[in-house]
Order: structure tokens, then sequence, then C-alpha cells
């Protein structure tokens, strides 16, 4: 498996703060059910300097956080952000350099 930043782009790079930590998130590809096209999350990468520092892959199920679909863009940031605090809790160091680290944020 490659790497994410040797990883075709599926979105552009988006600007996030989260706690005082201004970063970088791409969208790196849908989850689906298994065995079917229903969409389930989305898997994103996230970095204060992509290449540069840590990056985190987050599994973003979106029954987690009540939702049925992709939210509008707010709410996406509100979601985002919490999923990455919730990685910083399970010992994610944005500034840390390495392999990458990766999260699935657990029901609240």
């Amino acid at each position: 498996m490659q790497s994410g930043r040797h990883q075709k782009r599926v979105s552009e790079p988006n600007p996030i703060t989260v706690d005082g930590f201004a970063m970088t998130w791409e969208k790196r590809h849908p989850m689906f059910l298994e065995g079917r096209k229903e969409l389930k999350g989305v898997s994103v990468s996230v970095w204060i300097r992509p290449g540069k520092t840590k990056e985190l892959i987050l599994d973003v199920l979106f029954d987690v956080y009540g939702l049925d679909r992709f939210p509008n863009p707010d709410r996406w940031n509100q979601v985002l952000a919490r999923a990455i605090r919730s990685a910083m809790e399970a010992g994610w160091d944005p500034e840390s350099r390495g392999a990458a680290f990766r999260h699935k944020p657990e029901p609240v």
C-alpha cells in the first residue's frame, strides 16, 4: 500500500484549524458498506505540513457523527475537528514526524 503522499489525490487540500494548529486535509477515498454501493464514510489525510510532519489518516464513519451522507462544508469542518481531537487524545502529535497515524474515531 502506498503512503498518503504518493497516492493520487481525490480532492484538493483544504485548510482547517483545530486547537490552535493550522492544518491541511484532503479526502483520500470513500468508504462503502461491504458488498454494497452505499457510502458509509470517508478516509481523510490531515497534516500540519504535508510531507514534513506525521500524516493522520482518519476513517470517518458517518454513523459515528449521526450523519447519513457527506454533510455541508460547515458541518463537515465540525465533524472533522472532533475527529482530529479524538486522534490527538489517542496519541497523534501533529508536530511529530514519522510513519502515518491511522485513527477511527469511536462513537461518543
